[in-house]
């Protein structure tokens, strides 16, 4: 399996035609409110151009509570601005931790990664929590 990341060991692998460019997106990020009690800590963001996850996969750090500290690394939805279809600028992913489900939503803005957090209960009975986060970028970019 390989993936694309921005880090500073070379550049990133070319995308797959008809993809929009990710690389705004890819990369480690960390909250910039360190003992945050919700949502996701860390954010490791990579491009899969072969296996089970081709495409954008996430792996979400949480602060633990009703979710493990490693979500794990899940799909990702990258969708883009009407006008400029060839750039990502935003992805969506889902975790699942039985009775509970976890939707994580992130956009890219002037340099930071903006998400919205949301745990609701299987069987329904609504969120369980909802946070919003700023990450920084922890890596140097190439």
């Amino acid at each position: 399996m390989t993936s694309r990341s921005t880090s500073p060991s070379g550049p990133p692998a070319p995308r797959p035609p008809h993809t929009p460019d990710v690389s705004a997106l890819l990369g480690e990020w960390v909250n910039t409110d360190r003992h945050s009690a919700k949502g996701a800590r860390r954010l490791s963001v990579t491009w899969h151009e072969e296996g089970m996850h081709e495409g954008m996969s996430v792996r979400a750090f949480g602060a633990g509570g009703p979710q493990p500290d490693d979500w794990g690394e899940a799909p990702a939805i990258v969708y883009t601005a009407p006008d400029t279809p060839s750039v990502a600028w935003s992805f969506s992913v889902v975790y699942d931790f039985g009775p509970r489900r976890t939707v994580v939503c992130a956009y890219h803005k002037t340099g930071i990664l903006i998400t919205t957090t949301a745990t609701v209960l299987s069987g329904g009975g609504g969120a369980d929590h909802w946070a919003r986060s700023f990450f920084h970028r922890t890596e140097a970019r190439a």
